[in-house]
């Protein structure tokens, strides 16, 4: 079965994050945040917004397009 779009995304955002070591309560304070937000963004549970991933890009000194790596826009349809 493949992995939802939230799923993939959320696990990019993590994975950066922790690549520059910064906890899930530091980054929810650099973004301006909930922890709780956080935690579900990293899960997949829910999708940022523009301006938020504008934000994390900015914070983890990343080009945005680094959350979607290992998605599949021919198929973005079926991530739902």
């Amino acid at each position: 079965m493949e992995k939802n779009f939230k799923y993939i995304l959320g696990r990019n955002i993590k994975a950066e994050r922790m690549r520059k070591d910064i906890t899930q309560e530091q980054f929810a304070e650099l973004i301006n945040m909930s922890l709780s937000y956080v935690s579900k963004l990293e899960q997949g549970l829910i999708s940022p917004t523009a301006i938020t991933l504008f934000k994390m890009s900015n914070i983890l000194n990343i080009p945005m397009d680094e959350f979607f790596k290992g998605i599949d826009i021919t198929k973005l349809n079926s991530y739902e």
